[in-house]
């Protein structure tokens, strides 16, 4: 498979561009389109790591005030 453009190596430490949410989930489906078995394993790593620092950005930059049920140690019936 050829590597298709990838997100930028060093990503934005702000709020998370929404050309960026949509440039992550159009590698997500170039992957996908691969099939696992032939995605490169170096990209597949690349992608998680952008992934898990885009959606720690995008938790990071949230305004939505929490509700009870986000709060550590709370049970939800």
């Amino acid at each position: 498979m050829t590597a298709p453009a990838m997100p930028p190596a060093v990503p934005s430490a702000g709020r998370p561009a929404v050309s960026e949410i949509s440039a992550l989930i159009a590698w997500m489906r170039r992957l996908s389109d691969a099939g696992a078995h032939r995605a490169d394993p170096a990209e597949f790593a690349a992608f998680r790591h952008a992934k898990k620092d885009l959606l720690t950005r995008i938790e990071r930059h949230d305004r939505t005030p929490a509700t009870p049920y986000d709060q550590p140690g709370d049970s939800v019936d």
